[in-house]
């Protein structure tokens, strides 16, 4: 997949439902956009984003949803590495433009990967996402907070219907890989993060608890074990009323 074809796919994937009329916002903050300078490799891809208005759209999104007390910067920039990251010092997500080709050189020749680099992109920012809100919005969690914002990237991503289920298959999948291309020794077990298997398992589980059985081969295939497979309804029906009732007093009406 070509940087530039990528730029305009993202942004398709992000607009996926329209977005309902604005309200008035009873707090001061919101989700702000900022595209980083790009080295000259980058250049070509970085115009390509801010033509398809990729983080607009999501900003946009995200304040339809949510009232914040301060604004939250979703941003893109050289980093010298592929990564995404969260900054509390200035309340900023960052996605940075080596992942995005660090993606697309992985899963040039997969298949389905037309969601599957959309779709790390879009868990990877939902994920810092969840980081930000989780500071800014001083929301408590129990466990470890990689555990919690990976709940509320996977629920941002299936809330979209269809198209959001296909990205976080797309996620798994890129955990998958990464699963099998790790090592478990003492390092990946005292990570902040869970096992990359273990993740994938749970993204599976969140899909199938949403609508059970909408894909059978999660169960013709074994893509979870039976006795967890049987408990992703109650499971995801109760991370969904968790972080709806974390979230109440931020909610924007509809």
């Amino acid at each position: 997949m070509h940087l530039p074809r990528l730029a305009a796919v993202l942004t398709l994937a992000a607009c996926t439902r329209p977005a309902p009329p604005p309200e008035a916002n009873p707090l001061p903050g919101a989700f702000r956009a900022e595209y980083g300078a790009a080295i000259p490799a980058f250049e070509a891809f970085r115009a390509g984003l801010v033509a398809n208005r990729f983080l607009d759209t999501i900003a946009a999104r995200l304040n339809d949803s949510l009232a914040l007390p301060l604004d939250i910067t979703l941003a893109t920039a050289h980093c010298d590495e592929p990564n995404a990251t969260y900054n509390p010092g200035v309340r900023r997500v960052t996605l940075c433009y080596e992942l995005f080709r660090s993606l697309a050189d992985r899963f040039k020749s997969a298949p389905g990967r037309e969601y599957l680099v959309p779709g790390t992109i879009m868990f990877a920012l939902m994920h810092e996402t969840g980081h930000a809100l989780t500071d800014v919005l001083a929301l408590p969690v129990t466990g470890r907070e990689e555990d919690a914002v990976d709940q509320l990237a996977s629920l941002l991503l299936l809330e979209q219907g269809a198209i959001g289920d296909s990205l976080l298959f797309g996620a798994a999948v890129w955990l998958m890989s990464s699963a099998r291309r790790g090592r478990q020794d003492s390092l990946a077990l005292a990570d902040d993060h869970s096992l990359d298997q273990q993740r994938v398992f749970n993204l599976l589980c969140w899909i199938e608890g949403r609508a059970p059985g909408r894909y059978p081969q999660i169960k013709a295939e074994a893509w979870l074990p039976e006795h967890r497979r049987r408990q992703c309804a109650d499971e995801y029906a109760r991370l969904n009323a968790s972080w709806r009732r974390l979230l109440t007093r931020f909610r924007r009406p509809r």
